[in-house]
């Protein structure tokens, strides 16, 4: 009896091999996208950063370690050479995906649901809307991006950064390796080397964390060992800051409030929100809860239950803060790198935007058990009238939020998959 509960249905059999199909389809046209990105120049047909930053690591120049990478390949002939880059790029954003799956499994999510939201998540754009912005990349944020080849390794290497971090986090209060604070400090150097922009979101995010968890009771020698594991990232940045912003580039950062987000629109509020529908609906429906357990938790001094929602959302603002409050000076001005941090911050909301909604539709289905409903009815008898009508009210709020998430998470899916198709057949990222 056991063997045949634990067997998979046929049902189940034929999605993963759907899925599998799905992503082998997906790995063949990012290839064929990024080798074209490759062969194309900036300009043109195809048009990406990724020709750029070929010619640049060819000429000898470079802050990031991709540099050493095209180096590398470009011992290769002619066209292996491209075939080697799109590969290389095609392999982390399905391993993107697939960490995101194993993201999502461990929040307990169901097999197929794991595997239907993992795809989704590789796809979501920002929701266009025409008359607020008539491009469908440039002026919004995005978690998905195939035109940087920077940001297309980042995304894959700060995934394993951030959920090796929780892992470590959620169970050092009672204990921690010393080989998973290494292997962290290594990886996290790692994602700085190929571009700052996660690590400047990340660490001021992880010190309110540290303070926190001091207070919780964590042993100050684990706080102490967990922030020296950014010591070797902060070599690699000042490795970049001499590279991007030496006396001789003429380059600078300095502040100026909600310069960038002007650059490529004039309504920066309304896009900002249409890049973020569904992480926003999932916070204001959930924010309530999340703040009251996390009170009872800090007041207990117990291990925070809603950490990586909470951590993912102080993430998303620090890396928020950056993207409206600085800007860089010179040759760099208009290239809007500080919104690289915040389009991978806005990812990991989505992430665990879905892990909760996913517990919200729980909620909903339980409210609309009539059995379980009708027998609750009959316990609290003396107040049955109240009880209908705060039930009511629950599942008319519930049934409407989740009717709104589910159709911008499907627009958001929409706007992705139209954007890559385009992709595909050409067209640049500055598309209409």
């Amino acid at each position: 009896m056991d063997s045949d509960k634990k067997k998979p249905k046929i049902s189940e059999i034929v999605f993963r091999v759907a899925a599998i199909l799905l992503l082998a389809f997906y790995f063949y046209k990012l290839v064929f996208l990024h080798f074209n990105q490759a062969y194309y120049p900036v300009t043109g047909e195809y048009e990406s950063d990724l020709f750029a930053h070929i010619e640049m690591a060819l000429d000898g120049w470079g802050y990031s370690i991709m540099a050493v990478v095209f180096r590398l390949f470009s011992l290769l002939p002619v066209p292996a050479f491209y075939v080697m880059i799109a590969l290389f790029l095609s392999v982390c954003e399905i391993g993107a995906i697939v960490l995101t799956y194993i993201w999502l499994k461990k929040q307990e999510i169901k097999e197929e649901e794991a595997i239907l939201l993992s795809i989704i998540l590789g796809f979501v754009m920002p929701l266009f809307v025409v008359w607020i912005q008539p491009y469908r990349y440039a002026g919004y944020q995005s978690p998905s991006i195939w035109h940087n080849s920077t940001y297309i390794v980042m995304k894959v290497f700060s995934l394993l950064c951030i959920c090796l971090y929780l892992g470590i986090s959620e169970k050092y209060k009672d204990n921690v390796k010393p080989s998973s604070l290494i292997i962290f400090s290594i990886l996290l150097a790692l994602t700085t080397s190929v571009k700052t922009s996660f690590i400047l979101a990340f660490a001021p995010a992880a010190i309110i964390f540290l303070l926190l968890d001091m207070y919780l009771k964590v042993p100050p020698k684990r706080i102490l060992l967990c922030a020296l594991t950014v010591i070797p990232s902060l070599g690699v940045m000042l490795f970049q800051k001499y590279v991007l912003f030496g006396a001789d580039t003429g380059n600078s950062i300095i502040f100026d409030p909600l310069y960038v987000v002007y650059i490529r629109t004039d309504k920066p509020y309304f896009t900002m929100i249409l890049s973020a529908a569904f992480p926003v609906l999932v916070f204001l429906y959930n924010a309530i809860k999340v703040f009251a357990e996390t009170f009872k938790d800090i007041k207990k001094r117990e291990v925070l239950r809603h950490r990586a929602f909470l951590f993912s959302w102080t993430m998303w603002f620090f890396a928020f803060l950056m993207l409206i409050l600085l800007r860089e000076s010179g040759e760099r001005e208009l290239d809007d790198n500080f919104a690289w941090g915040y389009d991978f911050a806005l990812f990991l909301v989505f992430v665990v935007s879905v892990v909760y909604f996913v517990n919200n539709v729980k909620k909903l289905n339980a409210l609309l058990d009539l059995k379980k409903y009708a027998e609750q009815a009959n316990k609290n008898a003396d107040d049955k009238k109240g009880t209908k009508k705060l039930s009511v009210v629950n599942t008319t709020l519930t049934v409407l939020y989740i009717e709104a998430a589910t159709g911008a998470l499907l627009y958001h899916l929409y706007c992705g998959v139209y954007f890559f198709i385009r992709l595909t057949k050409g067209a640049t990222f500055f598309m209409y």
